[in-house]
């Protein structure tokens, strides 16, 4: 068992990403105790932020779940959670009134290219 004790400053995110990234090797299914927040490697995965903006494109596709073009305002906060935003409402709701053109209160295929570039100027893409 290795056990991390040592104090890992904020400063250094690259080491405590290494400390978890250890524990979940050695350890696939537990739980570790990080202070006072418990973190499980298991269902707390999160997958890479896409790296450009057609992969973001794409993204934001896929969460049109009904298959009808247009992305209503639950499908772009379900984008956004999937993205990582910790306040996906409030994103959903910005993206969708600085893309939305016709004001019809989605976004259609045309109107996405306004949310992809809503989305990267707000750092969701990791190079353009």
């Amino acid at each position: 068992m290795i056990e991390y004790s040592q104090n890992i400053p904020q400063k250094q995110p690259s080491k405590l990403l290494n400390c978890l990234t250890a524990t979940a090797t050695y350890f696939p299914n537990s739980l570790f105790d990080m202070g006072r927040i418990t973190f499980n490697a298991v269902t707390h995965y999160k997958p890479l932020p896409p790296t450009n903006e057609k992969q973001l494109r794409d993204t934001f596709q896929k969460y049109d779940r009904n298959g009808d073009g247009l992305l209503s305002r639950a499908e772009l906060e379900n984008a956004f959670k999937s993205l990582g935003s910790h306040m996906p409402n409030w994103r959903a709701r910005r993206a969708l009134n600085h893309a939305d053109a016709n004001g019809d209160k989605f976004i259609s295929l045309e109107e996405l290219d306004e949310v992809v570039k809503y989305a990267a100027k707000h750092g969701y893409v990791l190079e353009k």
